[in-house]
């Protein structure tokens, strides 16, 4: 079996629940850039020991089942890439959070470009809580008990670190003096969401590439409660995953999972604005320092009270 010796020059870091999972599908899309399959292999973060992280109930959670523990196997990831793939990427949200990761990174590949996309914090810790709720990782079913419950977890699963997650200003700062600006590249949730074309005129542009048209973006990995918990295995299934990518193109996939979560995942109510005025108080510094870094307009970030 022939070995792969290129290495991923491409770092979607996150953040968590920010668009990273849409995001990758846009990048997939572009005949320059092949992601990775799994989306979030971790190796980098994690090495051979894995993901031992656990959930709210004390149990290992699910992402120890794709993340990857050897260096040949995470290279074997980008074995199927186009040779003339300018690009070879993967999008593991933990690379922004867990501690010397950007030294981790810039030791596999000083010549990586890194992406983040960053999201208003406590609207991103509280779609994390609708998404352990989602999958069963978190037992508190209000989140002011949930964020109550966070500071006496040992080795929390990072879905469940709301505040800690939600922290981005030290890392990208780490970051860009270990890469320089010219291959760090931040974007915001909320252009994926409203303005998907510029966004991505912005990221093709940071990674020097044309682009014709702007790839679907599809809101993938959405919250929300599962009507059919059949159904939301089946979506999230390694197996059925693999079987659909063989065989239909992946636009039609990202669409039909779209279109399959849409009905069958119930929204949570929105997050209280008492609460989330709360939370989005414990960062009023690290976002306007946010705001000097990335000299983005941020104020509706701040709370509004």
């Amino acid at each position: 079996m022939p070995i792969e010796t290129r290495r991923p020059n491409l770092f979607l870091v996150g953040a968590q629940k920010s668009g990273t999972t849409t995001l990758a599908l846009m990048l997939d899309q572009h005949p320059k850039i092949s992601m990775s399959q799994p989306k979030e292999p971790g190796y980098l973060a994690f090495g051979t020991a894995g993901y031992t992280a656990l959930d709210g109930y004390g149990r290992v959670v699910n992402a120890a089942s794709w993340v990857v523990r050897t260096e040949q196997a995470y290279l074997a990831l980008f074995r199927s890439a186009p040779e003339n793939a300018s690009f070879l990427g993967e999008a593991s949200t933990w690379y922004l959070s867990e501690p010397g990761m950007p030294e981790r990174l810039h030791d596999f590949n000083p010549q990586a470009h890194v992406v983040a996309i960053l999201r208003q914090p406590a609207d991103r810790a509280y779609s994390a809580w609708c998404h352990a709720r989602r999958d069963r990782e978190e037992p508190h079913e209000q989140f002011a008990q949930a964020l109550a419950a966070e500071p006496a977890r040992k080795n929390a699963s990072h879905l469940l670190r709301y505040r800690e997650m939600s922290r981005y200003l030290k890392p990208l700062e780490q970051y860009i003096e270990r890469f320089g600006k010219d291959h760090v590249h931040i974007m915001f949730y909320e252009d994926l969401r409203d303005d998907p074309d510029s966004l991505w005129l912005s990221c093709c542009k940071f990674l020097g590439l044309t682009s014709e048209r702007t790839p679907a973006a599809y809101q993938q990995n959405r919250s929300g409660l599962p009507r059919s918990r059949l159904i939301h295995s089946m979506l999230r299934s390694k197996r059925v995953k693999r079987c659909m990518r063989r065989v239909l193109p992946l636009r039609f996939t990202a669409w039909a999972k779209h279109r399959l979560d849409t009905s069958n995942l119930r929204r949570l109510p929105p997050l209280p604005a008492a609460q989330r005025n709360a939370l989005s108080r414990e960062f009023i510094e690290e976002t306007k320092a946010l705001m000097a870094l990335t000299g983005r307009d941020l104020t509706h970030w701040l709370p509004d009270d």
